[in-house]
Order: C-alpha cells, then sequence, then structure tokens
C-alpha cells in the first residue's frame, strides 16, 4: 500500500538532509510512481520543510508549479488571489505542447472549491463531478483522485446531502490501492455519517478501521478524532463475549434498508486500548469549539471509571471555547469545583446569543 507523503517529509526530517537519489529511493520504498514530486512538495510547504522542498521544486514542471502554487496560496490564506492563479495552472495544464491530463482533472477540481466557497453551488459541483470522473479515468487511485474523492465528498456534506457523500466514501475501499491516509479520512467520514442514520455497529466497524490506519501510518489528528468517534460509540455497549472488531469488519456485509442495524457490541479490552493510545497522542490542547474528540475521551473515562486519567481535559475552564465539551465536564467534575466550569459555561452561552 502507498505510504502517506508525510512518511518521506518525516524521513528527510529523521535522516536528512540528503540529495535527490536518495529521495528518488525514499519514494520508491513507499510505493509511489515516478512522475511527478508535486504531491511530496506539498508536504513539504505545508510542514515548513524548506530545504527539501526546494530540491523538489527544482523536478516540477510549469504545470506543476502553478498547482503548487494554489496550495500555497490556500495555506496562506490568500483566496482573492485564486481565480488568477487557477486561469495560469489552467493554461499551464492545458498547453498543447505539455498537456497534463492529471492536472487537468486536479485543477478543475481546485476550481470547483473556489465556485463552492464563493456560493455557486451548481458549477461547484459540475466542477468536483468532472475532476472525479476524469481523474478516475487516467490516474485512479492516484492522491489526485484520492483528493477529488474526498472534496466531492465534502462538497454533499456541506449541503446536506449525507447519503451521496456516502455513496462517494463507498467508492474508496479498504483494501484497494488508495492511500492510507484517503481510507482512514473516508471510514472516519462514513462511520459519522452511519452513527448520524443509526447504523450504530456500522459505525464502530468504520471508526475502528480509521482509527487503527491512522495509527499505523503515524497520522495522529485523524487517529485522535477516529479514536475519539469509536469511544462514543463504543464506550456503553461492551460485552465481555462480544466479537473481535476484526472479525466483525471481516464478516460484515452490506445490510438491506429493511434489516435492522442491530446491537452493537465491542469487547471492553479495545475500548480500553483506544482510550489508552488516544490519552497518549493527545497533546493536552483543549481550545478550539469543536472538541468532539475530548468529548469521545471524557465519555469514555466515565464508562470505563478512568475519568483520573484525563484530569488535564477538566483543569482549564478558561481555555475551554467548546460549549458541548464544557456541558460534558459539567457532569461528571467533583462537586466543589463546579463553579468555574458554570461560570465558563455561561460565558460561552453570551457569546453564542
Amino acid at each position: 500500500m502507498r505510504q502517506s507523503t508525510a512518511n518521506l517529509v518525516q524521513r528527510w526530517k529523521d535522516e536528512g538532509p540528503v540529495d535527490l537519489a536518495v529521495l528518488v529511493q525514499w519514494r520508491s520504498d513507499d510505493e509511489w510512481p515516478e512522475n511527478s514530486w508535486l504531491p511530496h512538495a506539498e508536504e513539504a510547504f505545508a510542514q515548513k520543510q524548506n530545504a527539501l522542498l526546494e530540491i523538489l521544486v527544482a523536478e516540477l514542471t510549469d504545470a506543476q508549479l502553478a498547482t503548487l502554487n494554489l496550495t500555497k496560496l490556500r495555506f496562506e490564506g490568500k483566496a482573492d488571489e485564486l481565480p488568477e492563479a487557477l486561469e495560469n495552472a489552467w493554461a499551464a495544464a492545458s498547453n498543447p505542447e505539455s498537456r497534463d491530463l492529471i492536472l487537468e482533472g486536479r485543477i478543475r477540481m481546485e476550481r470547483g472549491l473556489v465556485k463552492f466557497e464563493a456560493g455557486d453551488l451548481e458549477t461547484a459541483r459540475d466542477d468536483l463531478t468532472w475532476a472525479e470522473v476524469r481523474l478516475k479515468s487516467v490516474a485512479k487511485a492516484s492522491r489526485e483522485h484520492d483528493l477529488s474523492l474526498l472534496n466531492k465528498a465534502a462538497f454533499h456534506l456541506m449541503i446536506g446531502e449525507e447519503l451521496m457523500a456516502l455513496q462517494v466514501y463507498g467508492d474508496i475501499p479498504r483494501n484497494g490501492e488508495h492511500a492510507p491516509e484517503t481510507v482512514a479520512f473516508s471510514r472516519l467520514g462514513a462511520s459519522r455519517i452511519l452513527a448520524n442514520h443509526g447504523d450504530v455497529p456500522a459505525a464502530i466497524r468504520h471508526s475502528w478501521v480509521s482509527f487503527n490506519l491512522s495509527r499505523q501510518q503515524n497520522m495522529n489528528d485523524i487517529m485522535l478524532q477516529a479514536g475519539s468517534t469509536f469511544l462514543m460509540l463504543a464506550s456503553d455497549s461492551m460485552y465481555d463475549n462480544a466479537v473481535p472488531m476484526e472479525k466483525q469488519i471481516e464478516d460484515a456485509k452490506p445490510r438491506s434498508t429493511d434489516q435492522p442495524a442491530g446491537e452493537p457490541r465491542v469487547l471492553p479490552i479495545e475500548v480500553s486500548d483506544v482510550f489508552k493510545t488516544c490519552i497518549e497522542s493527545w497533546d493536552g490542547d483543549v481550545s478550539g469549539q469543536d472538541r468532539g474528540d475530548l468529548l469521545g475521551l471524557l465519555f469514555a473515562g466515565h464508562m470505563l471509571g478512568r475519568v483520573g486519567e484525563i484530569e488535564d481535559i477538566m483543569s482549564k475552564p478558561d481555555d475551554v471555547e467548546d460549549m458541548m465539551l464544557v456541558a460534558a465536564v459539567l457532569q461528571v467534575i467533583d462537586p466543589e469545583k463546579v463553579e468555574p466550569w458554570q461560570n465558563r459555561l455561561n460565558q460561552l452561552a453570551k457569546i453564542t446569543e
């Protein structure tokens, strides 16, 4: 299975600097094709590895450089410069003398995202669909195709088409050619949709797959999100005689619309292991207005009788920005420590009025 682009960048951090010949071997070790350094250049830029980026940029075509510029503008928040940059990138990719069919798909996808942000939903839908079809045709399971699938699913989610998003996620097989990070993202998204629609056993299975795959790939952010989703769904469904999750996943079959979802059942040791791993990977930060990851940890800690292991969540009320997390803390915190958390809840409620 093709490894994450972060793998090569981490190797550079650990073993670099190295020359291009060594980087080529590393790329081969990670099972990446030899046709482009663009994905790794984007990762190097995102991780601020400028020395590595300088080496890789020298290997990019004009069209690839123009596409890298789109990534830079997005990271830097320069949305007003994206329309002109998109035109330049399209011109470079569609030049008859050096036409790049893959980048045409990628750039059309980028245009769809810009159109969505501008509120032009129908053009965005057309662009994202065109890009996904093109990339499936010329570069199936490539990074660009993976991005087109994930962005198409995100588009459906943003406009309330959850089942359409679930269908897109279903086009990413767990044991296929897609990159592990793509599978991990898709399974996490599918888990949340299935949970919203009441199929908790399937949601638990998908979150388990996402958690383990992202853990194997050292994708800590996704691992924490997937792990906390698993904990939220599974912590009140623990049974000593439950079938192990890997066996449940192996035996899972599509369910007809008139077939009940069944009862979720998970081994306590599996919940405990995920809880332990998530605690170890959490960086201690409690800020942010959507901390479902910490809600999952708090819920699991309560169900497992291990709230004491996550006391850091309950030690900084003024730093917490998620009202739901504050409300959850109030349900489990010692009575003598309630006042500052109640005050924080009142403050956040006023902010949202």
